[in-house]
C-alpha cells in the first residue's frame, strides 16, 4: 500500500480573522502613484435639530377614547362605509354621491336615503315632535290625508273607492 502523501505551504500568511482589521496609521502620510494622501481634519457635525410637530393629530382625534375632537373636512370620494357586515354579527352603513343605506346584522335594509330622488324608507319606528308634510299616504293609497291649506281633507279608501271622507276638497 503506498503510503499517503502530505502537502503543506512554503509559508502561511498572518490573516486577521473576520470582520478584524489591522489599525491604521493616521500620523503619517503616503504617497501613491505621485498623489499625495494625508490625513483630514473631519469638519463638527451637530446633531439634527429637534423638530417639533404643531399640528399633531392627538389634537382632533384621541386614541385612548376613539372620540373625534375637531372637525375634519372630506376630500371627494366614492363612497364611505363605516362598519363590514358580516352575517349574524354586524351590520353597515354607506355614504355614497347616491345616498345612504344602512343594514342589520342580517342583511336586510333598515333605512335608505336616494341621493338622486330624494326618497326614504325605513325599516322601523320614525318618531318625531312635529311633522310637516304635504300629502301623507299609509299604505297602499289606503289611507290619504291631504294637508292643502285650501281643502283638507281625510279619506279612507276601500279597493281604490273612497268611503269615509272628511273634508271634501
Amino acid at each position: 500500500m503506498a503510503e499517503d502523501k502530505i502537502y503543506s505551504p512554503d509559508t502561511i500568511d498572518d490573516n486577521p480573522l473576520p470582520n478584524q482589521y489591522e489599525s491604521a496609521n493616521y500620523s503619517s502620510s503616503q504617497d501613491t502613484s505621485n498623489e499625495t494622501f494625508s490625513q483630514v481634519k473631519i469638519p463638527e457635525n451637530k446633531p439634527p435639530t429637534k423638530k417639533i410637530a404643531y399640528e399633531l393629530i392627538g389634537s382632533a382625534l384621541n386614541t385612548k377614547s376613539k372620540k373625534i375632537l375637531a372637525e375634519f373636512q372630506f376630500t371627494e370620494s366614492g363612497a364611505i362605509q363605516i362598519g363590514k357586515y358580516e352575517n349574524g354579527v354586524s351590520g353597515d352603513l354607506r355614504l355614497t354621491p347616491n345616498g345612504i343605506t344602512a343594514r342589520d346584522d342580517a342583511g336586510v335594509t333598515t333605512f335608505a336615503i336616494d341621493g338622486s330622488t330624494g326618497n326614504a324608507v325605513f325599516r322601523g319606528t320614525i318618531q318625531t315632535g312635529t311633522l310637516i308634510s304635504g300629502v301623507v299616504i299609509v299604505g297602499n293609497n289606503t289611507w290619504v290625508i291631504d294637508g292643502d291649506p285650501d281643502s283638507p281633507s281625510i279619506k279612507l279608501h276601500n279597493d281604490g273607492v273612497p268611503e269615509i271622507v272628511i273634508g271634501e276638497p
